[in-house]
């Protein structure tokens, strides 16, 4: 007689072992694919196109990123907070003390001058002939450059005729002093009136004269 083989009982659908196995497997989660709202592609003008979903990445809107708001000692708008613009540091380049690298550009434009003087014919209200240029200063980022002069005449019509003649032929004298002078860079030669240099040695007159003994 052959020995008779027991077989498994089969679990049931509804026994506790397998509503635990069950509640202990875990199975990986499915990202769902990233679909676009209906409002931000109406406003884009493609809700009527099909957009295959690897490609809805290149349509994605940008994100409007609003700066935190720092709490201050003013409690009004910043918009209505009163601010002075600072003071432009070019007001008075030219009375400060010059640099090594300002007064050899000074000497520079002043030595052109000279021979601009004694090379070429100019009418003789603004030669030497008429002016003497007392000197020659050039701002920090050399940029510009003053010649300040003075006309030889102390007749007050004849003064005028020298100082609107300089005006008249500004543009001429700026193209040939900077040619002269050979300038690589760009520079903007003005001749301005020297009213320091005469306060000044009036005033050295004047005191020279109440230093003096009484003869």
């Amino acid at each position: 007689m052959l020995p008779t083989r027991i077989l498994p009982r089969p679990i049931s659908l509804c026994s506790p072992l397998l509503q635990t196995l069950r509640s202990i497997t875990t199975y990986p989660e499915t990202r769902p694919a990233r679909i676009r709202p209906k409002q931000v592609l109406e406003q884009e003008g493609l809700g009527d196109v099909m957009i295959p979903g690897q490609y809805l990445r290149f349509f994605k809107p940008k994100k409007i990123r609003s700066r935190p708001t720092e709490a201050g000692p003013s409690t009004g708008n910043i918009d209505q907070i009163y601010t002075q613009s600072a003071r432009p540091l070019a007001a008075n380049e030219f009375d400060s003390t010059p640099t090594i690298a300002q007064e050899r550009m000074a000497d520079r434009i002043h030595r052109a001058i000279i021979t601009m003087y004694s090379a070429e014919s100019l009418p003789s209200l603004i030669t030497t002939n008429s002016l003497i240029i007392q000197s020659v200063k050039v701002s920090r980022n050399q940029r510009k450059c003053h010649v300040y002069y003075d006309p030889i005449s102390t007749v007050k019509s004849e003064r005028g005729n020298v100082h609107r003649a300089l005006q008249k032929h500004a543009n001429l004298l700026n193209l040939l002093a900077r040619s002269y002078a050979q300038l690589r860079r760009p520079m903007s030669i003005k001749f301005v009136p020297d009213r320091q240099t005469k306060e000044l040695e009036d005033i050295f007159n004047k005191l020279s004269a109440e230093l003096e003994p009484e003869k």
